[in-house]
């Protein structure tokens, strides 16, 4: 009796390990992996570009609603912690500290993106935190106010159709990230997830690496 039992959990289904995740077709030659794709997509997602969001990102969204826990544990492999807030539909991975110890930095932090960006972003979250704490439960931001944060890097820059092309990319980045959402021509939408990922410490980071907070020079090649 106890031979036929070998290789059956206590519900009777051969062949499970209880508390394994369930085995996933292989998806490539030589994959060795357990998740669905989707639980994959999601956790791609979340290494990658560090967020997702229920509304634009629904496969990966809906791979993470099927197994967060599972999610939660890949993630925890990679020294990564996961927060899910499913009422707002945004899941966001960040970096876990380690004490006594340094871990190396995986997720996309602000330091991700180039010069130019990393200053555009910092406008957004402090327009985001300003506006939020004055109450306004959407906040908006006209191109003209990002161009004008952004042309103190080109004050030595006579080109200025190379600087305009500059800005609009840099602005153009932050649409396809999620992080501004274009309403009407030239007049876009501060996402709340600039709020949740990137935090006060962040920004002052950005502003102390170009001399901002002091009030230096600041010029930096944005072709980086």
């Amino acid at each position: 009796m106890a031979d036929d039992m070998l290789g059956q959990d206590a519900s009777g289904a051969e062949g499970v390990t209880a508390g394994a995740p369930p085995k996933a077709d292989p998806l490539f030659p030589e994959d060795t992996g357990t998740c669905p794709l989707a639980v994959r997509l999601a956790i791609t997602a979340l290494v990658k570009k560090r967020y997702i969001f229920a509304e634009t990102d629904r496969v990966a969204w809906d791979g993470l609603m099927s197994a967060p826990e599972l999610v939660r544990s890949r993630l925890a492999d990679m020294l990564l912690g996961l927060r899910i807030d499913d009422v707002v539909g945004i899941a966001y991975s960040y970096q876990v500290q380690l004490e006594g110890g340094t871990v190396p930095n995986k997720v996309k932090s602000i330091s991700y993106f180039n010069n130019l960006q990393s200053l555009l972003m910092t406008q957004l979250v402090t327009k985001y935190f300003s506006a939020t704490a004055a109450g306004e439960t959407m906040v908006w931001v006209e191109g003209d106010e990002l161009r004008e944060a952004m042309e103190r890097m080109f004050e030595d820059m006579p080109d200025v159709a190379l600087a305009d092309s500059h800005m609009e990319q840099a602005i153009g980045a932050m649409v396809r990230n999620g992080y501004l959402r274009e309403v009407v021509d030239g007049r876009y939408q501060v996402m709340p997830i600039v709020g949740v990922v990137y935090g006060i410490d962040e920004i002052k980071g950005v502003l102390s690496r170009y001399g901002i907070a002091d009030g230096d020079d600041a010029q930096a090649d944005v072709r980086q």
